[in-house]
């Protein structure tokens, strides 16, 4: 009787403590899966593969910012400011076509009042099945409707520490960032030329000249097609804007020396043509800005630049220009490879 009693009371008491667990993850829900932010806490947002969903979820807005690197940096603040916008920002470093594609179509699935979506098309993530993911371990439980696993999320010993981080971070007098801050690696990173020519190892010259392969070009066009074209179209009340990142004169002179030049202009140049199939879709691209490119002091690696341009792309997005149009985009892309193929790399 007493081994049984005992049994029981371990029993009890283990049940309380994981009921325990679950209901305190899902009051403070520290990955927001469940609710926004709760007035009385403050939340050490910085988990975006795990916070996105329930940002694009739960709070208020009509535009929405995302996208690889290269739009953490963007201020929604600054867009509200120019398109008279309610806008969130929910970027994922690293991340593919199919990701992004996948966080986008949730959102608009989640909020169907969205007026604008604006989102990377990294040149880096082109040449891509349209599947692949960037990232492994990818939190799934979070991005359903199904309430059975999410017993991953409230009985995640992982995820214990991250709802005790809430407290501390509150009780410690720190405030939950905002959308500009979110994200934002601007003031962790050392921008300037010897930050990025001592992030690179410059490659030796290749002899022969990259052509795309059948498989790559038929990769480029699902890849393109499937993931922000379909869901463009399935959604023509709003406005996708994306955009070629201008990354730094060295990523140029790589592809120069690379001898991939040409092949990757061309799945550019592939990309924006069916892109622009869609009326509800603006492309921009700065690939031809060298006062952006050619100043290291705008980068703190080949590809990451500092807020500032950020907030330049957008006043340009908002004055129409760096656009391609049906009208521009052959010869944009003529004037690009003529660009590099010509210039003189002596930073």
């Amino acid at each position: 009787m007493k081994a049984k009693k005992w049994n029981i009371i371990v029993l009890v008491t283990s049940l309380l403590m994981l009921l325990g667990i679950a209901g305190a993850t899902v009051i403070i829900d520290p990955f927001l899966h469940y609710h926004q932010p709760l007035g009385f806490l403050e939340y050490p947002l910085k988990d975006e593969r795990y916070q996105n969903d329930g940002i694009t979820r739960h709070f208020e807005y009509d535009a929405l910012i995302t996208g690889t690197s290269m739009t953490q940096n963007f201020k929604p603040s600054e867009f509200d400011a120019l398109w008279g916008t309610q806008t969130i920002k929910a970027s994922y470093s690293g991340a593919t076509y199919h990701e992004l594609n996948e966080h986008i179509r949730r959102a608009l699935e989640y909020n169907s009042d969205i007026k604008y979506v604006l989102c990377s098309l990294d040149g880096t993530r082109l040449i891509a099945d349209a599947k692949e993911y960037g990232y492994e371990g990818n939190p799934d439980y979070l991005y359903d409707d199904n309430p059975f696993n999410d017993v991953e999320y409230l009985l995640n010993k992982e995820v214990v520490p991250k709802t005790i981080a809430v407290v501390n971070y509150t009780r410690a007098g720190e405030k939950t960032p905002t959308m500009d801050e979110y994200g934002n690696w601007n003031p962790y990173m050392t921008f300037g030329r010897d930050a990025v020519v001592n992030s690179f190892t410059l490659q030796p010259i290749r002899e022969e000249e990259v052509v795309l392969s059948e498989e790559e070009i038929r990769m480029i066009q699902e890849n393109v097609s499937e993931n922000f074209l379909a869901t463009a179209q399935a959604h023509p009340d709003t406005q996708f804007i994306l955009f070629f990142p201008p990354y730094s004169i060295c990523y140029w002179e790589g592809l120069v020396r690379g001898k991939q030049l040409n092949s990757q202009l061309q799945a550019e140049e592939m990309a924006t043509e069916l892109l622009l199939s869609a009326e509800n879709i603006r492309l921009f691209s700065f690939s031809d800005r060298i006062d952006i490119i050619d100043n290291l002091d705008n980068y703190g690696d080949t590809l990451h630049y500092g807020e500032w341009i950020n907030s330049e792309m957008l006043q340009c997005m908002a004055l129409g220009e760096g656009e391609l149009t049906k009208e521009n985009y052959k010869e944009f892309f003529e004037g690009i490879r003529a660009l590099y193929s010509n210039y003189t790399f002596d930073y």
